[in-house]
């Protein structure tokens, strides 16, 4: 506000005294004003972008896990294999053990083969399939979940709340660890997943369990697999950064060697070179995998660390098990709210020779909401449950 008896035009650039005394510092006050209104405008415009892109894949991953069939609905039983791997022969033990378990002690298990986790982590796809179908009674929560996607070689045990105390987080894991992961690696699947379904049933029980200490924890982990505090501070705008940086830090930590003790150094991209192989090669080309490489100076010892990309359009390679495979779609019909539509499926791996073409068939699309919402009130044919976000999870 001028002073009393000021010219018209005072303080503003028509006042002939504007360029003196007063031109640097209204020129220095407009230049911060303006640079604070820019900052803050980036802020809300990439906080509004995160959050619609976490929206958009809790979403996406939801539509894609209603398609699993829930046993219980289906056929009463307890097992799904929706990519045809396990034998008939052993589905029907696992049923037989499953079956077995409830009777006896009331308790609820589901087992679930899959061909994708459709880019969400194991972590997320077996919480979500755990709620939907609320494996367990409702009054004890004592369900269990064996999950495994044979295209990203990844296993996963979730737990409910009423079998965290015979099932902790790290015998769960040493189960895996002894049970389970090296089957899978010998190629014995159908061992696998029968021993550690049996493992699993026997600890919840109560039963005597012959078990090595736990093995450390992976480093290939998503988001899902982090404390779930951090996990809920990621659904946040702001909150996105802090994931960010928990887990650069993660990545950047200091090690010290297993046999000496002495600390180790990371190697940069192309020393760490040498100590990959040809598929590891691969998936760095492609982008869908990066590794560290961390080696002791003092005795030689080295460390390679496994880090996927969270949004990569690449799988996992069912011949050469790199993720070095992608698929490509082509609508032949499109679904209507009367029929199914198909869809050419061309699956192609940038390593080996690896090269599958299927068609894939769409689902009917619904004609209201109200028949989702129905479909999904059907699928709580398991006792009512809920998990304990507790668990164990490995890859092979």
């Amino acid at each position: 506000m001028p002073p009393p008896g000021a010219p018209p035009h005072y303080g503003t650039i028509r006042d002939p005294s504007y360029f003196g005394s007063h031109a640097w510092s209204a020129w220095r006050d407009g230049c911060e004003l303006e640079s604070r209104r820019v900052i803050l405008l980036r802020g809300r415009i990439v906080s509004l972008v995160c959050l619609a892109l976490l929206l958009a894949a809790g979403v996406g991953s939801a539509e894609s896990l209603a398609s699993i069939p829930n046993p219980r609905v289906r056929n009463g039983t307890w097992v799904t294999d929706t990519s045809a791997t396990l034998d008939p022969k052993i589905i029907a033990l696992l049923n037989e053990r499953a079956a077995a378990f409830e009777r006896e002690t009331s308790g609820e298990i589901a087992i679930v083969v899959i061909r994708s986790l459709e880019g969400l982590t194991v972590e997320e796809a077996a919480v979500k399939l755990f709620e939907m179908w609320k494996i367990g009674k409702k009054s004890r929560d004592n369900g269990l979940l064996f999950l495994w996607s044979t295209g990203d070689r990844r296993v996963r045990v979730e737990v409910g709340y009423g079998l965290e105390g015979a099932l902790p987080d790290g015998k769960v894991g040493a189960i895996l660890d002894q049970y389970v992961i090296p089957r899978f690696k010998a190629g014995q699947f159908d061992q696998g997943v029968l021993d550690g379904v049996d493992a699993l049933i026997a600890a919840a029980r109560n039963e005597p369990l012959a078990l090595v200490s736990p093995s450390t924890g992976s480093y290939e982990g998503g988001p899902g697999s982090w404390p779930l505090w951090l996990q809920a501070l990621g659904l946040l705008p702001f909150g996105l950064g802090s994931l960010v940086g928990f887990r650069k830090w993660r990545r950047l930590h200091p090690r010290r060697c297993p046999q000496c003790r002495a600390r180790m150094t990371r190697l940069d991209e192309v020393q760490d070179d040498a100590h990959l192989s040809k598929g590891e090669l691969a998936e760095e080309q492609v982008g869908s995998v990066d590794y560290d490489v961390w080696q002791c100076p003092s005795c030689g010892h080295h460390l390679t660390l496994r880090y996927p990309k969270w949004l990569s359009q690449y799988g996992s390679c069912p011949q050469c098990h790199n993720r070095t495979l992608q698929s490509t779609s082509e609508t032949i019909e499109a679904a209507t709210t009367s029929h199914a539509g198909s869809a050419r499926v061309t699956e192609t791996c940038g390593f080996c020779t690896y090269t599958h073409a299927f068609t894939k068939t769409l689902p009917q699309i619904s004609e209201s909401s109200s028949s989702s919402s129905g479909g999904g009130s059907s699928s709580s044919s398991f006792g009512g449950g809920s998990s304990g976000g507790g668990g164990a999870s490995r890859s092979y």
